[in-house]
């Protein structure tokens, strides 16, 4: 049998428990329980109340009975109605002064009182478990709890359990009645706690056609129907809720906390793999909800949801949410930072996560998964929990724009504004796209060696050096030159140049009357090419252009940057050549960008195994289309973009055609380089807000 965690004499452990209630007739002999182990446990009930007050009190019993403990609290409960209730509609509930939307009293609103007070301060997740499904958590405490219940109805003494060891536990009314040998009325019911069940719900908003979804939380009315389900006898088979199974099986858990005097709601949601086959695999998507509201961590502000660069980057992780462009968001927005899928906090993908897979196609079969389409749905999933369907803007940077434009060709009903940095996608071939950015490369080589002329000399006796001399990183492999003229990506950042002459500044020391690269240089090599941290990007940076759009289906990238290298002096710039002679002063010498080779997949210890994968994604024809022409050009959303001039990764007269089609407001500034949303991103974000609004 499956136990929960140890509580006690341990550290940095998080406390699982189960908490259920039971009601014979509803309303009727109430019974609740929390469950840990068959040593941490605590059962009692009522002689009236409804399923709905056993599931509260479990809940609050749980919390009051683990309030000596510093750990993390997850609550397993089968009831959405709690859920929801303590995750959800509460921060409604108290803004309108515990009155729901149809301006009736909460009922049961003490014990939600209870609990929102236990909780403060901790952290505590809920997870929901499908009930009478085998969990052994949750049967345990079915079962103490529905034990509670007969003996309440047939006049018994009820098995209240060994409570949390070490901890004092509160008792209930009717089990303190029972200590004490008093015989409680049942006629006498606490004012609140035995209401109908029926008026126990927040009023229903009207359907809304836009936003209703397939992976939208559970209504009111659908979390009444499972506690109804939830009374039958367990010895018949549990009938379904009246919803899309795919809807109720997806755990969504969220705790709170204060950081700087932001309010951080962390979420982490349950999602299908594919959503093509909502009852197939899972994956989690988390997500950091940031407000500036007083209290709670959900304020009446519309919600903005930030699109990360990459592909593989995860959501920025600041060490003070108010700098920067966040800050400028929290002054009007509700800002949500997710973690894409395969990144950060989020199911991760690289060659561990990978390694479970048999074959090549295997994993070619799931890494496609994890391309913008998906990640858009895993947006609108979060969306529908967490900003009550609601249409809300995103600020999509670099390859975040890549997801924006996806975005608005297949989810527009998710969207109220939408916010292009260095993003704007062009809609042609690969090939079109990358002979562009070598193009853009080459400029930018030109203008930093016109600016620092000695280290041109520099990188041309470094490469000579570790053609001839072996050198190895702090990870163990050779560094070749070739892999070393990466360090090019940070060219296309505004203060790249700056940064990349102390590459050049003294890489070269003597060892014993030897020429050896110095190990301080070696590191500084390692952090900026080394793909460990983020191996997505490499893996999936060419499949981001595959098949985008219906005329480019069926078409493989075939690793589309090695392959323009045979136009070497036609058409691609002579400084790119793979092998280039250093003592040939008449021919440059170019570092590389954002282009990614399949030798990089024998090189880099991060990608070695995932060379074979690597090669079959490039090789890979069947891709969903991304970008719907026909939808774009029909697009009526606010929409804005800063378009910089000099922008080596993502080409200028691509991304002004897409705007023309998408209607989208162009700002284009030379200004900044790629990075404008991380170097002045209170001053861009405000700009794209006022180009949008007007």
């Amino acid at each position: 049998m499956n136990r929960g965690a140890q509580v006690w004499d341990d550290t940095n452990m998080t406390i699982i428990a189960a908490a259920d209630g039971s009601s014979l007739g509803n309303p009727g002999p109430t019974g609740w329980a929390w469950y840990i182990d068959d040593a941490n446990w605590q059962a009692g009930g009522a002689t009236s109340g409804t399923n709905n007050i056993g599931e509260l009190t479990a809940v609050l019993r749980l919390l009051q009975a683990t309030r000596g403990s510093d750990e993390p609290l997850r609550i397993l409960s089968d009831s959405q109605y709690v859920i929801n209730a303590m995750t959800k509609w509460i921060h409604g509930w108290k803004r309108k002064n515990w009155k729901k939307a149809d301006g009736k009293p909460v009922l049961n609103a003490d014990l939600i009182q209870q609990i929102d007070r236990e909780m403060s301060g901790r952290t505590v997740e809920f997870e929901w478990v499908r009930g009478h499904a085998g969990h052994d958590l949750n049967e345990a405490a079915d079962t103490r709890a529905r034990a509670c219940a007969t003996a309440y109805r047939d006049g018994t003494e009820p098995d209240t359990g060994p409570g949390l060891a070490g901890a004092e536990t509160p008792l209930g009314d009717d089990e303190q009645n029972r200590k004490n040998d008093v015989k409680p009325d049942p006629m006498q019911a606490p004012m609140d706690l035995f209401a109908d069940i029926d008026a126990d719900q927040p009023a229903l908003p009207e359907p809304n056609p836009r936003t209703d979804h397939p992976f939208a939380a559970p209504s009111v009315d659908e979390v009444e129907q499972m506690d109804a389900d939830h009374q039958k006898q367990t010895t018949e088979p549990v009938n379904e809720p009246p919803v899309d199974v795919s809807a109720v099986r997806r755990t969504h858990t969220t705790s709170t906390y204060r950081h700087r005097g932001v309010n951080v709601t962390e979420h982490r949601l349950e999602v299908p793999l594919d959503y093509d086959k909502p009852d197939g695999r899972t994956i989690t998507v988390f997500a950091r909800e940031l407000s500036t509201g007083p209290t709670d961590p959900c304020d009446e502000k519309p919600a903005l949801i930030f699109m990360q660069g990459g592909p593989g980057g995860r959501a920025p992780r600041p060490g003070n949410f108010m700098d920067g462009w966040i800050g400028r968001a929290l002054t009007t927005h509700r800002v949500i930072l997710m973690d894409e899928r395969g990144t950060g906090q989020s199911t991760r993908l690289d060659a561990l996560t990978l390694s479970e897979f048999d074959t090549t196609q295997d994993q070619v079969d799931y890494i496609k998964n994890f391309r913008a389409d998906s990640i858009v749905k895993d947006a609108e999933s979060l969306r529908e929990r967490i900003n009550d369907g609601k249409p809300w803007a995103s600020l999509g940077q670099s390859y975040g724009g890549f997801i924006n434009l996806t975005y608005m060709s297949h989810h527009p009903e998710g969207l109220a504004q939408v916010y292009f940095t260095g993003g704007l996608p062009g809609l042609v071939s690969i090939d079109d796209i990358y002979r562009r950015t070598y193009e853009a490369t080459a400029l930018r080589n030109q203008a930093y060696f016109e600016r620092f002329p000695d280290d041109e000399k520099t990188l041309r006796a470094i490469i000579n050096h570790l053609d001839n001399h072996e050198e190895t990183l702090p990870t163990g492999e050779r560094l070749t030159s070739r892999r070393f003229r990466m360090i090019g990506l940070m060219l296309g950042t505004t203060t790249g140049f700056d940064q990349l002459h102390y590459f050049f500044e003294g890489p070269f020391t003597l060892v014993r009357g030897e020429t050896r690269l110095n190990t301080q240089f070696l590191d500084m090599v390692h952090r900026q090419v080394s793909m460990g941290d983020s191996p997505m990007y490499a893996l999936l940076h060419e499949t981001i252009y595959a098949g985008t759009t219906n005329a480019l289906a069926g078409t493989a990238t075939n690793w589309a940057a090695a392959r323009l290298l045979d136009e070497v002096g036609h058409g691609i710039d002579e400084g790119f050549a793979p092998n280039p002679d250093p003592d040939d002063r008449e021919t440059p010498i170019y570092l590389t960008g954002e282009h990614i080779y399949p030798w990089l997949f024998d090189e880099d210890p991060a990608l070695t195994p995932l060379k074979d994968v690597a090669h079959a994604l490039a090789q890979e024809t069947n891709w969903p289309t991304l970008y719907d022409e026909t939808a774009l050009s029909e697009n009526e959303l606010p929409a804005a973009a800063a378009v910089y001039a000099e922008d080596m990764f993502v080409p200028l007269d691509l991304s002004l055609v897409t705007a023309r089609l998408a209607h989208v407001d162009p700002w284009i500034t030379n200004e900044y380089q790629h990075d404008g949303l991380r170097v002045a991103g209170a001053d861009v974000l405000s700009k794209l807000i006022e180009l949008a609004t007007h």
